[in-house]
């Protein structure tokens, strides 16, 4: 009973609120009309499925739906536009829209549009609040839900509704632009940073007892096996020529204590966890604000010939250390005067160089070494020695036989 009094008051009520525009002579429902099922009212614009009660988007599935109040519209080339204060206009062209003519280069519809102009200091101004409540255990609830979906078959729903002259462009060829939620923030005042007031883009907020993730990526059959999953993203987050060049931070974290930052603890990348651009001091991974040195690849030296890239490990005051896994010994120091402290043996190519051999400044080698190197000194100075006594054999035996000389 009560749903069909809604259902009959409604156009009522509708026109009611728009008695102003009727008296001159304008009919805000005219084009419109309003379909009463199964408790819900949608008012609907056009030749659309839900003028015949259809929900397009459950097509032949076994969803059990309901609703409440639903709007219903369809974009045609024949629909008439007009410009912000009401005159009428010509879509525009968007083969000609380029970056610089963007804000006036596009056609803009919606479906809904609420406003909230805010005139008074201290007080929140929400346009749109949606609000759901679970109150029995195993219920679920959503505070909104949006979806942009693309479709180019012929055999749907939609497509018995369209006109049937109207090109589609379907085939392999066949593209559409998707955003699911777009947020704009448009500031006139002050820069959204401390202590000016906030601006921002996406606000979530928690309440009550501890909640899980506060932003959940996930995509078709996402908890199924890797064949059955569709719809997977490139990107997760993408700043696109968007963060302020001098004091912009892409990622800041502000609480006192947590387990892990960055938990990539399941995925295997195939290129790299992470991949930097760095090109000198200043532009790698700091530690504790540089205080503790830096990892940064680049040149070797600031305007050096030699072009190739190098990884720098750039020592904090104190100091470079390697511990062991305990983190009770220290096994390598280097300090920022070019001392190395070893704590421990040390090997060369396998061969263990030991405390007697570091003591005097010596390298212990093999056996086969040392026998080789006595040869070859033995060799050496045998060698010396034939040649010295043919030299001074010959001197003697030249002047035996010199001229004027006694024999």
């Amino acid at each position: 009973m009560s749903r069909a009094l809604i259902s009959a008051l409604f156009p009522l009520f509708f026109s009611a609120m728009t008695w102003g525009e009727e008296s001159r002579g304008v009919n805000l429902l005219a084009g419109h009309k309003v379909v009463s099922s199964n408790g819900q009212i949608a008012i609907v614009r056009g030749h659309v499925p839900r003028g015949d009660k259809l929900s397009y988007q459950y097509q032949g599935m076994n969803t059990p739906l309901r609703g409440n109040l639903i709007l219903s519209d369809v974009m045609l080339p024949s629909d008439p536009w007009h410009l912000w204060d009401g005159r009428p206009a010509q879509r525009f062209d968007v083969g000609r829209q380029t970056p610089e003519n963007y804000h006036e280069s596009h056609n803009h519809y919606q479906s809904l549009l609420s406003e909230v102009i805010n005139a008074t200091a201290g007080s929140n101004g929400v346009p749109i609040w949606g609000d759901g409540t679970a109150t029995v255990s195993g219920a679920n609830v959503w505070g909104g839900f949006f979806s942009a979906r693309s479709t180019c078959d012929k055999r749907d729903l939609i497509s018995g509704y369209l006109p049937k002259e109207l090109t589609r462009g379907c085939g392999p060829e066949f593209d559409a632009q998707l955003t699911g939620l777009e947020v704009d923030v448009l500031n006139a005042g002050k820069p959204g940073v401390y202590p000016n007031k906030a601006k921002h883009g996406v606000q979530i907020v928690g309440f009550g007892n501890p909640n899980g993730q506060a932003l959940s990526i996930i995509s078709e059959n996402f908890d199924r096996e890797p064949q059955y999953r569709r719809g997977q993203f490139e990107s997760i987050i993408y700043a696109q020529n968007s963060l302020h060049p001098d004091y912009g931070r892409f990622l800041v974290m502000d609480f006192d204590t947590a387990r892990i930052g960055l938990d990539m603890r399941k995925p295997l990348f195939s290129a790299g966890a992470m991949d930097f651009r760095t090109e000198g001091v200043g532009t790698g991974i700091l530690l504790n604000s540089g205080r503790s040195g830096e990892l940064y690849g680049g040149l070797r030296w600031p305007g050096t010939d030699d072009k190739k890239g190098w990884l720098s490990a750039r020592l904090g005051p104190g100091g470079l250390r390697v511990v062991s896994h305990d983190n009770k010994r220290e096994l390598l120091a280097l300090d920022n005067y070019g001392g190395i402290y070893l704590n421990g043996d040390v090997y060369v190519n396998g061969v263990r160089v030991g405390e007697a051999g570091l003591s005097w400044a010596t390298i212990q080698v093999s056996w086969k070494t040392i026998l080789i190197s006595l040869v070859a000194t033995l060799v050496l100075i045998i060698g010396v020695n034939i040649l010295l006594v043919r030299y001074f054999v010959r001197s003697a035996l030249n002047k035996s036989w010199a001229p004027g000389t006694s024999r």
